[in-house]
């Protein structure tokens, strides 16, 4: 996601506007009864069978995706392979903000906490369609689910869907290797619905979210140069 970038003003708005969106998505989750994203359960086995530091954890993991998503992706290292441990730290920032303001459902009826989790899904993926648009860096944990798609021919809602059952499958794979058979692996509904639908959601909101951003973009140039040809 680093080739042919254009920067101008418009394009970042856009990257940052989806990228607040992305840790809108993981706020929503959190304040829910109905459990955590499937990277999120797979990092939660490490960090209580390790047990490691989200701090120390999560730039780990990072280094780790990184390099695979660029070797898959058949790009050569550079520069840019840092530039996802800065989105991460951004979005960081974003969730502990919007946990101060944003009200918890978790002791609600399953009514609001399914709202709260179907709204989770939808902004994830109009905020990863806004990314991916921009054709700047995507988040660690997205880069190897874009090249997932780059690799199969696919697109990248199939990558997304893809990478979202291998991180399931880890989940369970550390949960046995760590024993947590009885926090059920921390795998709950949102973790198997999260997995199964957000690529499918991805799918569904990209053309109209590209139509939208493509007016945003341009209809200003159009415009003038409309009115500079009647002049």
């Amino acid at each position: 996601m680093v080739n042919n970038m254009v920067w101008n003003g418009k394009r970042i708005l856009i990257y940052v506007l989806g990228l607040s969106l992305l840790g809108l998505c993981v706020t929503l989750i959190q304040l829910t009864n109905l459990g955590m994203a499937p990277w999120d359960a797979m990092y939660r086995n490490l960090y209580e069978g390790i047990p490691l530091e989200y701090k120390y954890l999560n730039p780990i993991i990072a280094m780790i995706l990184i390099p695979i998503a660029f070797a898959i992706q058949k790009k050569k290292a550079s520069l840019w392979m840092i530039f996802p441990f800065v989105i991460s730290f951004y979005i960081g920032l974003v969730i502990d903000s919007l946990l101060l303001v944003i009200p918890s459902v978790a002791s609600l009826s399953l009514v609001f906490n399914v709202l709260y989790l179907v709204l989770a899904i939808v902004v994830c993926a109009i905020g990863l369609n806004m990314v991916v648009y921009c054709k700047y860096p995507l988040p660690a944990l997205d880069e190897p689910c874009y090249g997932i798609g780059v690799v199969f021919k696919k697109s990248y809602g199939f990558g997304k869907l893809v990478g979202e059952l291998f991180a399931l499958v880890l989940a369970i794979v550390f949960g046995i290797y760590f024993q947590h058979q009885s926090q059920a692996f921390f795998i709950g509904p949102t973790t198997i619905l999260f997995a199964f639908a957000i690529g499918f959601a991805i799918e569904r909101f990209k053309q109209p979210v590209t139509k939208g951003l493509m007016y945003f973009e341009h209809h200003r140039s159009v415009r003038r140069q409309s009115n500079e040809k009647g002049l």
